[in-house]
């Protein structure tokens, strides 16, 4: 599969600007804003973020059927809809508002699908039973997961190109950023190994485990062989993150070009979102929302370059996703530019 790396488009100006700014203070607090659930729906989950502050996720609309949505400050909770056989979820978007996860393409089959404003949902592999497109860069290229021939990439130019190792098939693709690194896990000589695959080299093992993400870096977060989250750079190699106190679990879900990361901390009593950095270590996200809210916010899925965090939790007894926003701190309000 060739591509040209040469011709990825620079940086946009946002991004430049947000880097140079310092990270927040810790002793700042989140604003959550609640994301609500479809019309006719009791739930709702949150997957991905962009730039622009716009989060994907799906959510019931009855109780047999679910959808894939769109959220946007001031227009909330748009249903995406489904391919013929019902039934869709969105687990990534990008900064041109475009979006990738799966549908049902009959009773037997799910495809990964690509939805933009102007062209709805589209089919772009049949996955069988697995969960289709699960990351998406501003290239909308796709990285996903099919049952019977792992994990792929998937280009307007290419179509669909399934990665594999000496041993055999790639398990997941669950990552890609806009310098087209892929990154998931296969099966290898001790069981799951995490990987970061280039076009220039192939397939690179980070490490046992299984890697959730990858920012334009080159850092992957994700999970190690001793179940807890990590970080890899190529400078420092895997590092385990821990877990919060009293917790044996944890899972890294994303990070941000700032290597602040966010996922999940868990214990047989339950699990806790959490934020991770450089500065601060491992914080449980409950602790950093106003004490009076409702919210008992049990994983954190994605983070932009604004800090703002999506994730699930439970309101009030119900299980809906949530938007973290740092108070104070910038949070993009513009569109995306498609």
């Amino acid at each position: 599969m060739k591509r040209n790396v040469a011709c990825r488009r620079p940086v946009s100006l946002l991004f430049m600007f947000l880097c140079c700014l310092a990270l927040p203070s810790v002793a700042q607090l989140y604003s959550v804003t609640d994301l609500g659930v479809l019309p006719g729906g009791t739930f709702s989950e949150a997957n991905g973020i962009n730039s622009f502050g716009q989060v994907v996720g799906d959510g019931n609309i009855n109780s047999e059927n679910g959808h894939a949505f769109l959220w946007s400050k001031g227009l909330g909770l748009q249903d995406l809809g489904t391919l013929p056989g019902g039934n869709s979820w969105a687990e990534a978007i990008n900064d041109r508002g475009h979006v990738t996860g799966g549908s049902w393409i009959n009773e037997v089959d799910n495809a990964a699908i690509l939805w933009t404003l102007e062209k709805g949902m589209q089919e772009l592999v049949d996955v069988h039973e697995a969960p289709g497109g699960l990351a998406i860069n501003d290239f909308d290229e796709v990285a996903g997961s099919a049952t019977i021939l792992g994990g792929f990439l998937w280009t307007k130019t290419q179509g669909v190109s399934y990665l594999s190792t000496p041993l055999g098939v790639v398990l997941t693709s669950t990552g890609v950023n806009d310098m087209g690194q892929v990154v998931g896990s296969y099966f290898g000589e001790n069981g799951s190994e995490a990987y970061l695959w280039r076009e220039s080299s192939g397939l690179e093992n980070l490490g046992a485990g299984g890697a959730a993400a990858i920012n334009l870096l080159g850092n992957v977060v994700g999970m190690n062989s001793a179940n807890h989250a990590f970080l890899w750079s190529k400078a420092n190699g895997m590092r385990d993150l821990g877990t919060l106190p009293g917790d044996n679990s944890s899972s890294a879900a994303a990070i941000n070009v700032l290597g602040m990361v966010v996922g999940t901390s868990s214990s047989n009593t339950g699990s806790r979102a959490f934020l991770w950095t450089q500065r601060t270590g491992m914080q449980d996200l409950n602790t950093l929302i106003p004490a009076d809210l409702a919210w008992n916010l049990i994983s954190a899925t994605g983070i932009n370059v604004a800090g703002q965090i999506v994730g699930d939790g439970y309101v009030n007894g119900q299980y809906h996703g949530f938007l973290l926003t740092l108070q104070g701190w910038l949070a993009a309000e513009k569109g995306p530019v498609r």
